[in-house]
C-alpha cells in the first residue's frame, strides 16, 4: 500500500488522541507513537501517523527519543534512533512535490517535512517570536528507522516533546528541507573511499528561491565519515556550516558506521537573508580516504518570508577538533556454500543471497536480482571500495568490481541473516 493511503487510512484515529487545549501561552506537550516492534539484530523502518496538537498554535521547540512500552528511555546501546522525520500530511513540501517510498516507487504522498532527528539528536529551538504554524485539524505523519542491537525483539515507542504556543501571534516560519538525494524516503549515497591521504568528496544540491526572506534557524544531518555540511547563497557566500562532533560509543554488535554525537545548528532572530531568484546550495563533504556507505547529507532550515534588500555571507563557528575513529563492520553470519566461479548474478530472496560466496575476475560486473515480499539491499561491510544498493523488493542492482580484494557484504536491514563474500582476483 502506498504511503499516502497508509497514512489516511489511520487519519480518523489521530483526531481522537489529544483533547483540545484553548488557553493562551507556551505549553509542553509530550506525545508518543504507537508501539513499534524491532526484530533482534535488525532494522525497523516505516511510515505511520503521529499524534499532534488538536488546537491551533505554533511549534517553537521539538525533540524526540526512544522509550520502552512502559515509557522508560531506551539507551542507544539497546535500540538506536537512526532517524525520525515528522511531516504534515496533505501539505506540499517546500522542495519536493512527492516522496518515493522505501522501495524506490514513486509516491503521490504530499507531506511537508518540518522536523528530523538522528543520532546527533538535533533539537528544534526557534528564536523568540517565531513559530511553525499548526492547525488543530492538521494530520502529522512520522517516518522512522530504528536499529535493535539485542538478541530478542524489542517493543518501543518514539516519544516527542513539543513546546507549543497558543493564543498568541508569532512570525510564521516555513520548513525548507534540503537534501543531496531529495524526495526519497531513503536518501542515501555511498563514498568509495579510494582517495589519497586527506582526500574528501562533496555532493551538492541547489534550490532556486521562489521568495525572499530570512533563515532564522537550521540544523544538519551527516553520517559516519562526514566532514561538514554547508548551505550557501551562490550570490553572497556561506550562510551556515554545520560541523560534526565525534565520540559516540557504538553499540555492539556493530551494524553500521557510527554517526556524529552532535552537529552544530543555529538560531538567529536577525536571520540570514535570501532573495527571490537566489540559488541556495547545500554541500555535503565526506572523507574519501576510506569507504562510507549509505550516508546522507541533509539540512533543514526555517524561513521567515519577507522583503530583504540585500544578502551577505556569515562566518560559522570554528570546526571541532574531534575526529571519528575508524570502524570496521564485521559480518554477523559467516557466508556459506561452495564458491561460485561461473556466475555473474545471483538472486536475493527473502532473507537470503542465493550465492553467498562468489569469485570474480577484476573488471567483472555482478548483478543482484531482487525477488520477494520484503525489502533488502546489498551493503558493503569491508573491502577495497565501498558501495551499496538501494533497498528494494524487485528489480536489479549491478556493480563493477575494479579493485582486487575481498568484499564482505550484507543486507543492512537484516545483517544477522544475510551476508555474502565476493573475492576479486
Amino acid at each position: 500500500m502506498r504511503l499516502l493511503a497508509r497514512l489516511f487510512l489511520l487519519a480518523g484515529l489521530a483526531a481522537l488522541v489529544l483533547p483540545g487545549q484553548a488557553s493562551a501561552g507556551t505549553k509542553t506537550l509530550v506525545l508518543e507513537s504507537a508501539p513499534i516492534n524491532v526484530t533482534a539484530f535488525e532494522v525497523a523502518r516505516g511510515v505511520r501517523l503521529a499524534p499532534s496538537p488538536q488546537v491551533d498554535g505554533y511549534v517553537v521547540g521539538l525533540s524526540a527519543e526512544v522509550v520502552d512500552i512502559l515509557g522508560n528511555p531506551v539507551a542507544m546501546e539497546d535500540v538506536m534512533l537512526h532517524h525520525v522525520v515528522f511531516a504534515k500530511v496533505g501539505v506540499p513540501d517546500y522542495t519536493c512535490s512527492g516522496i518515493e517510498d522505501y522501495s524506490g516507487n514513486a509516491s503521490a504522498l504530499r507531506a511537508e517535512r518540518f522536523y528530523a532527528e538522528g543520532e546527533e539528536h538535533f533539537a528544534l529551538n526557534l528564536p523568540d517570536g517565531y513559530g511553525y504554524p499548526n492547525r488543530g485539524s492538521d494530520t502529522w505523519g512520522m517516518l522512522y528507522m530504528l536499529m535493535n542491537h539485542h538478541r530478542q525483539t524489542m517493543v518501543v515507542r518514539i516519544r516527542y516533546t513539543l513546546r507549543y504556543v497558543t493564543g498568541e501571534l508569532l512570525t510564521p516560519v516555513k520548513p525548507v528541507w534540503m537534501d543531496v538525494e531529495n524526495c526519497k524516503a531513503d536518501p542515501v549515497f555511498s563514498v568509495a573511499g579510494t582517495g589519497g591521504p586527506d582526500a574528501t568528496v562533496s555532493r551538492t544540491a541547489d534550490l532556486r528561491m521562489p521568495e525572499s526572506g530570512r533563515f532564522v534557524a537550521g540544523g544538519g544531518h551527516l553520517h559516519g565519515g562526514g566532514v561538514s555540511l554547508d548551505v550557501s547563497n551562490t550570490s553572497c557566500g556561506s550562510l551556515f556550516t554545520s560541523y560534526p562532533t565525534w565520540g559516540l560509543v557504538e553499540p555492539l554488535p556493530v551494524m553500521h558506521e557510527p554517526g556524529p554525537m552532535h552537529m552544530t545548528g543555529f538560531a538567529d532572530p536577525a536571520g540570514r537573508a535570501v532573495r527571490a531568484g537566489d540559488t541556495v546550495r547545500l554541500t555535503a563533504t565526506y572523507d574519501d580516504t576510506r569507504p562510507h556507505v549509505r550516508v546522507m547529507g541533509i539540512m533543514i532550515l526555517y524561513l521567515a518570508t519577507g522583503q530583504v534588500s540585500s544578502c551577505a555571507s556569515y562566518s560559522s563557528e570554528t570546526p571541532p577538533t574531534s575526529k571519528a575513529d575508524p570502524v570496521t563492520i564485521g559480518l554477523l553470519m559467516r557466508p556459506a556454500g561452495r564458491i561460485r566461479r561461473d556466475i555473474r548474478s545471483t538472486v536475493v530472496r527473502d532473507y537470503a543471497f542465493a550465492a553467498q560466496r562468489v569469485s570474480l575476475r577484476r573488471g567483472a560486473t555482478f548483478t543482484w536480482r531482487f525477488r520477494g515480499g520484503v525489502d533488502h539491499d546489498v551493503t558493503f561491510a569491508s573491502g577495497p571500495a565501498g558501495f551499496a544498493s538501494p533497498s528494494m523488493r524487485s528489480g536489479t542492482f549491478s556493480y563493477r568490481f575494479t579493485r582486487r580484494g575481498t568484499y564482505r557484504l550484507f543486507c543492512s536491514l537484516h545483517p544477522a541473516r544475510m551476508t555474502q563474500l565476493v573475492v576479486v582476483h
